[in-house]
């Protein structure tokens, strides 16, 4: 039996991790994208609300939750998220891919999201 494959896409946001993800888990058939904001949210690991960045995570409990995917997961994962290097112990994974891009061309990204000027930076 073959070692799954663990990729991490990381990256500020704006820069193109999801849609990154999205072509690579096509080529990858089979593949599972854990997208790790929404795992938070599914599990209830926001803390109370926000700061002037946006909303908190808690830390702790979203890397027992990527820790147990990453070990119980019979399927290749694609874990995606700018808080990857955060919450995602290196061990056990295949690759990780930080994406970056121009600050000038995120400029536009960012308005278009209505960011709020402090997370924009």
């Amino acid at each position: 039996m073959r070692t799954r494959f663990r990729l991490v896409i990381t990256g500020s946001p704006g820069v193109g991790k999801h849609t990154s993800a999205r072509l690579v888990a096509k080529k990858f058939r089979g593949s599972r994208v854990i997208d790790i904001n929404k795992l938070a949210i599914a599990n209830n690991a926001i803390l109370e609300g926000k700061d002037r960045y946006g909303t908190s995570i808690d830390i702790k409990k979203v890397s027992r939750l990527i820790e147990h995917e990453t070990k119980t997961n019979r399927k290749d994962l694609i874990f995606v998220g700018h808080l990857a290097p955060y919450v995602i112990n290196p061990e056990g994974i295949s690759i990780a891919i930080a994406l970056r891009r121009s600050p000038y061309e995120l400029i536009s990204v960012f308005q278009k999201r209505h960011y709020s000027p402090e997370k924009a930076i």
